[in-house]
């Protein structure tokens, strides 16, 4: 009698570890298109995801601005999680301030067909972490792939064309910092410029929310209010680049 293959190849382990040790845009493309292939003939259940799953993208302060002028965003295969934490604290979390760059957290409960494999599902399946155990030494990098990470970011790994404004959960932004706060609060309350006494007790008062200066994720909320501010000058913005093109 022949015995049922596993999906769990070492070829197929050669594609997993491959993705999750990243790289640049050429061989994220590759090892994308390697993963794919390998889980083609995988259970469904390790190719869906009932769950919301989030994506942090560090876009350029122009690509916010096509992203809503123009509805969409350009996408591929890519790695998501079903953390939301994981999402926010992604390479850093908020990209560093000035530096042109605008974090963005994308959330969507991912489409029919969309998932090329629910890497949080196969983390918790036991064949799965039996061939890792029996083919560890035979993959190529494991101690940068799967033997670092692991389930670590609860991945979901999707294919999907493109992404819209409606998708977008939560942007990055910076508040002044700390001691700004407290100095602009200071003219607020005292109506002048704070003596040495004074700012030191608003200071003191104030210190339950030092941490929410600098760095931080705006609300869903928040982030909807700042989408419909800049919305009409990022059409008008779209509307010049499509005739300056031509198009």
């Amino acid at each position: 009698m022949n015995t049922p293959t596993s999906p769990f190849s070492i070829e197929f382990l050669q594609a997993v570890n491959d993705w999750q040790r990243g790289g640049d845009a050429k061989q994220n493309r590759k090892r994308g298109e390697s993963l794919r292939s390998q889980c083609r003939s995988l259970p469904e259940t390790f190719r869906e995801s009932p769950l919301v799953c989030h994506r942090q993208i560090a876009l350029p302060k122009s690509g916010v601005w096509d992203l809503i002028g123009a509805g969409k965003l350009t996408e591929k295969v890519s790695s998501w999680t079903l953390d939301l934490e994981v999402a926010k604290g992604f390479k850093g979390g908020v990209p560093p301030k000035d530096q042109g760059y605008q974090g963005a957290i994308f959330s969507l409960k991912p489409p029919a067909g969309s998932v090329i494999v629910n890497m949080s599902s196969l983390y918790r399946a036991p064949e799965f972490l039996r061939a890792i155990d029996q083919h560890k030494n035979a993959i190529s990098g494991f101690h940068l792939g799967i033997g670092c990470y692991g389930d670590q970011q609860s991945e979901v790994v999707l294919e999907i064309d493109t992404l819209s404004q409606d998708d977008i959960y939560s942007l990055g932004g910076h508040s002044s910092e700390f001691d700004e706060l407290v100095e602009i609060a200071s003219q607020e309350v005292y109506g002048h410029s704070p003596t040495a006494d004074e700012r030191v007790a608003l200071t003191l008062k104030a210190e339950g929310v030092r941490s929410r200066a600098g760095p931080t994720w705006l609300t869903p909320e928040g982030t909807k209010r700042v989408l419909a501010r800049v919305r009409p000058a990022a059409i008008a913005l779209a509307d010049i680049k499509r005739r300056q093109s031509g198009d």
